[in-house]
């Protein structure tokens, strides 16, 4: 494994039975950031019977770091034998660590074709959605090696993004010190705190305006020690990210208009939501129904003192949302339309959570007669839509949002980039989010989300702290969450399986 592969205790379980007499070396290489160099412990001995190695990071750069010594002792050191491989320090090492493999899984590290032709895998696999930019596919299976992708990014995870940043948003631009007056109020009340609760996007945001990028360490393995060996009683601690998905929502209904509420968090996010009207009695029914559920939502206005304070003793370690404590928005979501650019898996998950909203749909992709939702040009989905989603294949496409057709988008209206963002102009956009003309929520950029890449000032380096305050600037917070890691590489096992079997 040339990257950090999350694994589970569970995936660990079924790593083992894919290799006899499995043994597992995560290999102990940690960077020195002061020295600017990989360390090994000094004891270290690279085990000889290790039959599943594990490498914090393959990525060329990282080779940079690591001393001759230190090559040396992980039996990687520079050999001379290949001619084509002489002046190539970077593909020689990475020769070296997969020469005698059987199934080759790679994340972020690209294979060479110099080395390529030198190796017979029975697989090389991708820890990732997409691959082709890594690895020739047509050489590795001409020469009878399988290749194969996860093909998911994370479908719900992504989807769920979306509206989390659009809910975020209309909480920094579109809330009033009213307290709720409408159904969209308590929609948005409510999804924001289960979001905070969850998906926690504001830890992410937080560190990405630092500058601490954790998804570019995970990938340049300086995460390794974080992900190497998640322990069940770590795993919470380690990634706490949840979906909405399936969660355990009770509503206490009494004199609460929940119909609404209801609908989007059942069908739009498949939460298991259960009600209960009456309260003023503390009926077995009442015990089990605060005893079932994750989240309670209720509003304290309208139950007695007693059963306030049977819910809080009862509910300590619960999600609780006080309806009463929500405020009004002077935007809604109701009969808005979103437009969505590019309208696959992605795409199409996005557009069902948003039925439940009562959102209209418009998409620009190439037209399907099965699809209900309305076929636009781009430039007018920009102009007639409320919400704007980007979800077009990465590395696939040239510049869809110049400025020209940025200046299309209609005031207020807001826009979310969870794809790609090498085809939008982001000095156009960038000039739009200072003027805050539109709102906007990044998780992708045209590198690392720095002042430069943003556009701000031509610092590579520089931290966004807080400039553009108005606007949600995450980093590749699509894929993380419990849920989407766990498929992932249960996924990644599954091909796993087959390519061995081969």
């Amino acid at each position: 494994m040339l990257d950090t592969v999350i694994f589970y205790p569970e995936h660990e379980l079924v790593l083992k039975r894919l290799v006899h007499n499995p043994i597992i070396e995560r290999v102990p290489l940690e960077y020195n950031q002061e020295m600017n160099e990989w360390e090994l412990p000094e004891n270290y001995i690279f085990p000889e019977n290790a039959n599943i190695i594990i490498w914090p990071s393959s990525l060329p750069e990282s080779f940079y770091g690591i001393t001759d010594e230190i090559n040396e002792r992980l039996k990687t050191g520079i050999c001379y034998v290949e001619e084509n491989l002489r002046s190539n320090f970077n593909s020689q090492n990475l020769l070296n660590r997969i020469n005698d493999a059987d199934c080759i899984i790679t994340c972020w590290t690209s294979i060479p074709d110099e080395v390529l032709k030198m190796i017979s895998p029975k697989a090389i696999l991708t820890w990732t959605h997409e691959y082709e930019h890594r690895l020739n596919i047509n050489l590795a299976n001409s020469r009878g090696i399988f290749t194969a992708c996860v093909d998911d990014y994370g479908t719900d995870a992504v989807a769920e993004l979306t509206f989390n940043m659009i809910i975020q948003l209309y909480e920094r631009n579109f809330k009033t010190d009213q307290k709720l007056l409408t159904d969209d109020d308590l929609v948005i009340g409510c999804l924001n705190q289960l979001f905070l609760h969850y998906r926690k996007i504001e830890t992410n945001e937080k560190n990405t305006r630092k500058g601490k990028f954790t998804h570019q360490f995970h990938k340049i393995g300086r995460a390794s020690r974080f992900y190497s060996n998640l322990m069940e009683n770590n795993l919470d601690n380690k990634i706490p990210n949840r979906l909405l998905k399936e969660k355990k929502i009770g509503v206490i209904n009494k004199n609460i208009e929940v119909d609404y509420l209801v609908n989007v968090l059942r069908k739009g996010f498949n939460s298991l939501v259960k009600q209960i009207s009456i309260i003023d009695n503390r009926s077995a029914e009442f015990y089990g129904f605060l005893a079932e559920n994750d989240v309670i939502i209720f509003n304290s206005e309208d139950i007695p003192q007693l059963d306030k304070l049977l819910i809080n003793e009862l509910c300590f370690n619960k999600l609780l949302i006080d309806v009463s404590k929500l405020n009004h928005y002077n935007k809604g979501l109701k009969r808005k339309t979103l437009g969505i650019i590019g309208l696959g898996r992605i795409g199409k998950r996005i557009a069902m959570i948003a039925e439940s909203f009562e959102i209209n749909i418009q998409y620009s992709n190439k037209q399907d007669e099965k699809i209900k939702y309305v076929n636009t040009d781009i430039d007018n989905l920009l102009a007639s839509s409320d919400f704007i989603s980007l979800n077009i294949t990465p590395h696939k496409n040239e510049i869809l949002l110049d400025n020209n057709r940025i200046n299309k988008i209609q005031k207020n209206a807001i826009l979310i980039n969870t794809s790609d963002a090498n085809v939008v102009d982001q000095q156009a956009l960038t000039s739009k989010m200072l003027r805050n003309e539109i709102f906007v929520g990044l998780d992708v950029y045209q590198g690392l989300p720095t002042t430069k890449t943003l556009c701000l000032d031509n610092n590579i380096n520089g931290k966004v702290k807080d400039k553009l305050p108005n606007h949600v600037i995450t980093y590749r917070a699509g894929w993380f969450t419990f849920e989407s890691i766990r498929t992932k590489t249960y996924k990644l096992l599954g091909l796993m399986t087959i390519s061995l079997n081969k």
